[in-house]
C-alpha cells in the first residue's frame, strides 16, 4: 500500500503542469472556512461524539487534498465533501460497531442553537438514516431531490424517510419533553 501511494507520488511530480499549484496550506483553510461548520455538524448527527467527528473531518480534508478534485461550481464541491464525510462516518461507525466501543457525549451547537438543543438531541436518538436526512433537510437546507443525490436514494425514499424521522421526532419529544399534539 506504501509502495502504491509512493508510485502515485512519483507520477505526479513527472507531470509538469502549466498552472502554479495552491499551497496546499491555502486549500485547506479554504475549506475549512467555507464548509468546515457544515461538515462537522454533519458528521457529529452521526458520530455523536465530537473528537470522532473531528477526525472524519480530517480525513475528509486529507481526501480533498490527495485527490485535487476538479468542480464545475461550489455547489458540486460542497456536495462531493458532504459525500465523503457520509461516507466516512459510516464506515467508522461500522468499525466501532466491530470493535464494540462506547462514544462519549459531547455538545456541538453554537449559542444561537442553544433554544433548539432539545431538538438536535432528540434527534441523535433516531437511527443514523433518519438523522441524516434530518440534518440535511432543516440544517443545511437541501430540498428532498439534492438529498436523493447526495445519499443515493430515491427521491420518494427521501421523502418517506423525512416523514418518518418526523413521525419517531414526535413521539420521543412528546415522552420526553410531554408536548401536546
Amino acid at each position: 500500500m506504501l509502495q502504491q501511494q509512493r508510485n502515485k507520488e512519483k507520477e505526479y511530480s513527472n507531470v509538469e503542469s502549466k498552472e502554479e499549484p495552491l499551497d496546499i496550506g491555502e486549500r485547506a483553510r479554504d475549506i475549512i472556512d467555507k464548509y468546515g461548520d457544515s461538515l462537522l455538524r454533519l458528521s457529529y448527527s452521526y458520530m455523536h461524539n465530537l473528537m470522532d467527528a473531528e477526525d472524519v473531518i480530517q480525513e475528509t480534508l486529507i481526501r480533498y487534498l490527495n485527490y485535487c478534485p476538479k468542480f464545475e461550481n461550489d455547489i458540486h464541491e460542497k456536495a462531493w465533501l458532504i459525500r465523503v464525510t457520509i461516507n466516512l462516518c459510516k464506515n467508522k461507525l461500522k468499525y466501532n460497531k466491530r470493535r464494540q466501543s462506547d462514544e462519549l457525549d459531547e455538545g456541538l451547537f453554537s449559542s444561537e442553537d442553544a433554544d433548539l438543543l432539545f431538538v438536535w438531541e432528540a434527534v441523535k436518538k433516531l437511527e443514523p438514516a433518519y438523522s441524516e436526512v434530518i440534518h440535511l433537510f432543516y440544517h443545511e437546507g437541501y430540498s428532498t431531490v439534492d438529498i436523493a443525490n447526495l445519499t443515493h436514494r430515491k427521491d420518494t425514499t427521501v421523502r418517506s424517510l423525512l416523514h418518518r424521522a418526523r413521525m419517531k421526532l414526535k413521539s420521543i419529544l412528546v415522552e420526553e419533553y410531554d408536548f401536546d399534539d
